[in-house]
């Protein structure tokens, strides 16, 4: 006989050819004896009707050679697909089964022999009375063929639901049969329809009823008593009309229920409808049935709308009308001082139209973080106190204890919208700090001897309104606005109430000298001292100076002196020189003791966010929070998004420990004219240079000047201090352009400083030398740092192209010209910097080139800057041509009548180092 491959095949085979999924499927269906007319031929062809979901059941056709399976197909949508679906894999499951079941042959049974059948072999064919009915009495010969003719005596098992079935036989005697629970009522309505000479009804099988009319599966959703939300599984009989008749609910009929197929109640056996899928989980209790708080919220974001879209769910419209809402927004804060330095915080929240207050969100904290309100329910989220913990709020007794400055913080991060109710105390603080209305003015600092404009009048006020609570600030004003001025008086004004207590200043070294000047001419009687130089440390051997003067690089290698002084200020100049927060340097400054603390930089600090941190973080560490905190609620967002909502509230945030003022604003006049000498040192190699000229050339023109019989001999003397200028320039301007590698100048160190401070704050800038070959070095830098310059020198032509371009180009940010070919006859209003390189003979030529730039056109102020190099003649020629301002403010036609009115002992001082 030939065999095909269905005499082999192995549940693992088909395990094999269909995903789990399919396969468990498939193996609860065969369980269940979905699988009926299962017939097979010899021709390799095995055919199946399946129950499923539908009425009608699914007709399965199976074709196989002695190798393969080689076509599969089902009804369903599923292998419509040309997929195997669970129907084809219970086929072929019960096809195993029917395989190996062993071969029963007619021989007689003992007389009362009583043998108990199993109801799943003998009737994985009857399926119910709703599906396809084939014909009765070809039925009973299926059922029963293998024991001859027989009569069936029907009982109830126990009082039912189970059926006891007596098989009546002349030749077999009786055998029975008890039927599973499940297949009773299918069995049920098969056998009853049999005539009463081959099927005997005992009496109480008689009073059994089997009813056609379903119960239908609803799952009811409703708020109960406790306010939470409760799902009901229930059975309902199909088609009545009123909301409660005849139904049950699914646990309650749990007693009675045969499956999920049928129920056995008051003797009867009544049919139920398949569960939905979407609702099985509820009936099986997979899923909660009574949901509070976050289990709730969850359900109303996730499970509720596809349940609305099934119509056997119900739900009450009490319950659709429950809000679901997240993160509340703080509406209202209430603020009561608490002792100087601290406030009472009170918040309240709104979302919705729900009101949330803060004893009601710590309640739920431990909780989930969950909070009903009537008709919503409200989800808090887990991040709602940062807001509080970012200011360095402290929960006591249900409210929120924060230092002011913690609060300033917080109440720029919660934005406009929120109200905010405060004490008449908190009032005028926070009015004060946001400069609604200008500080109380500050007092007057009988040891200043100068007289402050009052846009700095104005800065110096707050800064000693920060100074009287105990904060710190930036003083960020632009470049020539006079923040050195505004900061000495500050410092000075401290010193009037504790005159005990020193300062320190830390700046960059070439402005050193600047600041020490500063402080000379404006506060004469006042005790400074530099801590710079080999004798520094010796410095703090007695009484420390009133204000002690030092560089950022004597910081960082001297940090562990200076940190054993107890500071009443420490000043930053040029702050932004602690913008890398990892260096030592910026690290140095930040261990420094001191009770109040100052940055002072130019430079826009809007945009430089790191480096805004890290002067923040020295002024007041934690304020920006940590720097990683800062990098994703600020930088990222406002560098790489462009978010202008975050950069509102950054600004906010430093707004009342940053002045800022420009130029076009304070200066509203016909703009001022500031001028500043700036000092520097000779660099080392310099020196020696510079003391080789003079032993060389300079001894024997002084001896002649010593001598009255002796004429002055101006040209040599003239050559000889121009080479001496030239040197302090830079070296190469005396060795024809070449230098030692080491060999620098520490005026072009300084004047690079200033102009890189001029260009980063976007004000062009005029630079003036009187040699062609400084121009030229200066050139050289500007090209290597990719800034646009013209130049004007006597040989340029086209000079009005040259001015026209500075002048219109927003590109163009440096003119370079010559003292003789740019100081006269042009407008230069574009610019508001002006640098004079090296000193002229002559301060009126001076400022006629400086007038290019100050004069009528001009709508900011200009910003003068003469640098000076320190114990040169550069030095000394500045102080002889300030003794002659008379001589200097009238206009000289030739510079040696101003060189020749210098007396014999003038010029000796200038020949002397």
């Amino acid at each position: 006989m030939k065999k095909f491959f269905f005499d082999s095949i192995t549940p693992e085979h088909i395990k094999s050819i269909a995903n789990n999924g399919v396969f468990n499927r498939g193996l609860s269906y065969y369980k269940s004896g979905r699988v009926h007319n299962l017939r097979y031929d010899n021709d390799g062809e095995l055919t199946a009707e399946v129950a499923g979901s539908e009425s009608v059941p699914y007709s399965v056709f199976i074709l196989a050679n002695e190798k393969e399976i080689y076509e599969m197909d089902c009804e369903c949508l599923y292998a419509s697909d040309g997929e195997i679906c669970k129907h084809i894999v219970a086929t072929l499951l019960e096809w195993i089964a029917q395989r190996n079941k062993p071969k029963r042959h007619n021989k007689p049974l003992y007389p009362q022999q009583k043998t108990l059948f199993d109801p799943d072999n003998i009737f994985t064919r009857i399926s119910p009375f709703s599906s396809y009915e084939p014909n009765q009495t070809d039925m009973l010969t299926e059922i029963f063929s293998d024991f001859g003719h027989f009569n069936i005596k029907v009982d109830m098992l126990n009082g039912g639901p189970q059926l006891e079935l007596k098989l009546v036989s002349g030749q077999c005697g009786e055998t029975v049969v008890h039927i599973s629970a499940e297949k009773s009522p299918h069995v049920f309505e098969k056998i009853t329809r049999f005539s009463s000479n081959t099927v005997e009804l005992s009496e109480r099988a008689r009073k059994v009823k089997l009813y056609k009319n379903p119960l239908v599966p609803y799952l009811h959703a409703d708020i109960n008593t406790e306010g939470h939300i409760e799902l009901s599984p229930i059975l309902k009989l199909k088609g009545s009309s009123k909301k409660d008749e005849q139904a049950v609910r699914w646990e309650e009929a749990a007693g009675n229920r045969i499956g999920e197929q049928w129920v056995w109640q008051n003797n009867a056996y009544r049919p139920i409808e398949p569960i939905p899928y979407t609702l099985k989980p509820y009936f099986n209790k997979q899923k909660p049935l009574v949901y509070k708080e976050k289990a709730a919220i969850d359900f109303l974001k996730h499970d509720l709308d596809p349940l609305l879209n099934d119509d056997s769910f119900k739900s009450s419209e009490r319950l659709q009308s429950i809000e679901v809402h997240d993160s509340p927004d703080v509406s209202h804060v209430q603020v009561e001082s608490c002792g100087n330095d601290w406030l009472w915080l009170d918040p309240t929240y709104t979302v919705g139209r729900h009101t949330v207050t803060l004893s009601e969100i710590l309640s739920c904290l431990d909780k989930d973080h969950c909070i009903r309100k009537d008709t919503a329910y409200i989800e808090i989220p887990k991040d709602i106190m940062d807001l509080w913990q970012r200011g360095s709020g402290i929960i006591e007794n249900g409210r929120i204890k924060m230092s002011k400055l913690g609060y300033l913080r917080t109440r720029a991060e919660y934005g406009k919208e929120v109200k905010v109710t405060a004490c008449n105390e908190t009032q005028k603080y926070l009015a004060n700090f946001d400069r609604i209305t200008p500080p109380q003015p500050a007092p007057a600092v009988s040891s200043y001897k100068g007289e402050l404009r009052a846009y700095q009048q104005s800065g110096y006020d707050w800064l000693w309104f920060l100074h009287t609570n105990g904060f710190n600030g930036i003083l960020a004003d632009e470049m020539g606005l006079g923040k050195t001025h505004q900061a000495m008086v500050v410092i000075l004004s401290a010193l009037q109430t504790e005159p005990n207590v020193p300062n320190l200043v830390i700046c960059p070294t070439s402005v050193l000298d600047h600041w020490k000047s500063k402080f000379q001419i404006y506060a004469p009687e006042l005790k400074i001292a530099l801590f710079y130089g080999k004798e520094r440390n010796t410095l703090f051997s007695g009484n420390t100076p009133s204000v002690v003067l030092t560089t950022y690089s004597i910081l960082s290698r001297d940090a562990e002196v200076l940190n054993k002084v107890q500071w009443n200020y420490v000043v930053l100049d040029e702050a932004q020189k602690i913008k890398n927060h990892n260096t030592q340097m910026c690290k140095a400054t930040k261990c420094l003791n001191s009770k109040r603390r100052l940055a002072l930089t130019g430079t826009p600090i809007e945009n430089r966010l790191t480096e805004l941190w890290s002067i923040f973080d020295f002024l007041m560490p934690g304020y920006l929070g940590s720097i990683d905190d800062f990098r994703k609620r600020y930088e990222n967002p406002i560098t790489k998004y462009q978010d202008s909502e975050k950069r509102e509230v950054l600004k906010k945030i430093i707004h009342p420990f940053k002045l800022r003022r420009l130029k076009k604003d304070v200066l509203t006049e016909l703009p001022p004219k500031s001028e500043e000498k700036r000092y520097c040192t000779l660099a080392p190699a310099q020196i020696v240079m510079y003391k080789d000229i003079i032993s060389e050339r300079g001894s024997k023109l002084i001896a002649k000047l010593r001598d009255e019989s002796q004429p002055v001999e101006y040209i040599h003397i003239f050559a000889l201090l121009t080479k001496l200028k030239r040197l302090c320039d830079h070296p190469k301007l005396i060795l024809n352009g070449t230098s030692p590698k080491s060999a620098t100048s520490g005026k072009f160190e300084l004047f690079k400083e200033i102009m890189e401070e001029t260009l980063e704050s976007g004000e062009k800038v005029v630079v003036f030398s009187q040699y062609l070959e400084m121009l030229d070095i200066i050139g050289d830098w500007l090209n290597n740092i990719d800034v646009r310059y013209e130049t004007l020198r006597g040989s340029t032509m086209n000079r009005g192209k040259v001015v026209e371009r500075f002048q219109n180009d927003p590109d163009c940010n440096v003119f370079l010209g010559s003292l003789m070919a740019g100081g006269l006859g042009i407008d230069l209003t574009s610019a508001s910097v002006v640098i004079h390189y090296d000193r002229w003979w002559n301060a009126a030529r001076e400022d006629q080139a400086t007038d290019r730039v100050h004069r009528i056109g001009q709508t900011r102020g200009v910003q003068v800057f003469k640098l000076i190099t320190r114990g040169t003649l550069e030095e000394k020629i500045d102080s002889m041509i300030t003794t002659k301002a008379a001589l200097m403010n009238s206009i000289v036609e030739s510079d040696d009548a101003v060189f020749k009115s210098f007396s014999r002992k003038e010029l000796i001082e200038l020949l002397t180092f």
